[in-house]
């Protein structure tokens, strides 16, 4: 039995230690749940935006001294959240295997990913052309952009290593542009806030355990989103960190490339050979299948490239674009250009807020995409500003979601929370 308040930082899980705590926690399944799916409309910066939640509510919540423990959590970079609930070959995702155990699943979905134009389940975009798929930023929008609103260039030298084809950047003067620009990250941000202010799950805050979950670029949202709703702990898995600790990863390597990268308003197509980059042990049958079920996801990224890799250049650009674009509400152009600029690079620090959170973050020892050495440059960065920062790595596992995963990442999760690892001291 591993014991949580005592396991020193950067430990590793044997295979044959998560297999027993997994074995613990499959045989725990206890309870039915609901699933809704909950739209929230509001508007900023002068423009009209839709926030989607998908909630599990158990029946019966697991309940850790009085409190009902609940996780809010955020996809990765080419998904709506459709992954949380089935992975691509249709098996229980962690959502589900999380709520049947008792806990309170809330994604919320970033803007522009969910595909309202679609009757499938959880927004898919599986008949919509790839290389025509644009953000759909609100549910009042009637159609998909139409090709003639934007301009097509290679994807050569964009600070992604995980080979991306196409990228697609809105012509200038069109609506497209106009909606691009407007959605900021403090635009990332009051949607998150919406959408939890509108969840009765957590209304009652005093008896609620709360925890973030960011799989993979969720994290560089989460985490600042920390500094508006407070939680009690971050449980990651595969989870990345503020920007301005992914960039520190790279500048203690001599890479400050990203500071510069011209990503302002592109977005980039994550295709064929993005997929094959983390489905490296498939068949090509296999690869084939699955990929005929990931294209129910969005694979793309639009303006979430400019903020979680700290390309602070191109930040700056579109705030300064949208600016001088004349749209903006006058309430906002009162508080000035220095404020608009400031209060959305903010968002890439940490700072006091996360002073009593608790942190335990999962790695696979083979992740393609945060290797150890990645996780412990971005803990140094972010551990001075929580309570506790512990990283730990899971033998064997990589950046994926997919339902064999879950259940084990998934099953260190409830053994700590069960330990009272985030629990108050």
């Amino acid at each position: 039995m591993v014991d949580w308040r005592a396991l020193p930082d950067e430990s590793t899980l044997s295979a044959t230690e998560i297999g027993e705590i997994a074995r613990r926690w499959e045989l725990r399944e206890a309870t039915g749940f609901s699933q809704s799916i909950r739209f929230f409309d509001f508007e900023d910066n002068g423009k009209p935006f839709t926030q989607v939640a998908v909630v599990l509510a158990p029946d019966r919540p697991l309940v850790v001294d009085g409190r009902r423990v609940v996780f809010v959590a955020s996809e990765g970079g080419h998904d709506n959240g459709r992954e949380f609930f089935s992975d691509d070959l249709c098996r229980e995702g962690a959502g589900p295997w999380l709520a049947k155990r008792g806990v309170t699943f809330i994604a919320l979905c970033r803007l522009g990913r969910w595909n309202f134009l679609s009757e499938e389940p959880f927004g898919s975009w599986r008949d919509v052309p790839l290389t025509q798929r644009m953000p759909i930023f609100h549910r009042g929008q009637n159609a998909h952009w139409s090709e003639s609103e934007y301009d097509v260039f290679a994807a050569d030298g964009v600070s992604s290593v995980t080979g991306s084809e196409h990228c697609r950047v809105p012509k200038p003067g069109s609506d497209l542009e106009a909606h691009v620009m407007a959605l900021t990250p403090t635009t990332v941000m009051r949607g998150f806030q919406q959408a939890l202010a509108g969840c009765p799950e957590i209304a009652d805050r005093a008896n609620v355990l709360l925890l973030y979950w960011g799989f993979s670029t969720g994290g560089a949202f989460l985490w600042p989103f920390a500094r508006h709703v407070v939680p009690d702990g971050i449980a990651g898995f595969g989870m990345s960190n503020y920007p301005v600790a992914l960039y520190a990863t790279r500048a203690v390597k001599g890479n400050h490339r990203n500071l510069y990268e011209k990503s302002a308003l592109r977005l980039r197509e994550r295709g064929r050979a993005d997929f094959a980059y983390f489905s490296g042990g498939l068949s090509d049958a296999e690869r084939e299948q699955q990929w005929g079920e990931a294209l129910r996801s969005p694979r793309f990224k639009s303006f979430e490239d400019t903020f979680m890799f700290f390309n602070v250049a191109a930040l700056s650009e579109c705030i300064a674009r949208l600016w001088f674009s004349g749209s903006l509400p006058e309430d906002i152009r009162r508080r000035g250009f220095s404020d608009l600029l400031k209060s959305n690079l903010d968002l890439a620090f940490p700072d006091a807020a996360l002073s009593n959170v608790r942190v335990l973050n999962l790695t696979g020892t083979n992740d393609e995409i945060q290797p150890p050495d990645v996780v412990r440059g971005v803990s140094a960065v972010v551990r001075p500003h929580c309570q506790t920062y512990r990283n730990v790595f899971l033998e064997g596992l990589h950046h994926s979601i997919s339902a064999d995963q879950a259940r084990l990442f998934g099953s260190v999760w409830l053994e700590a929370i069960d330990q009272r690892y985030f629990s108050p001291l």
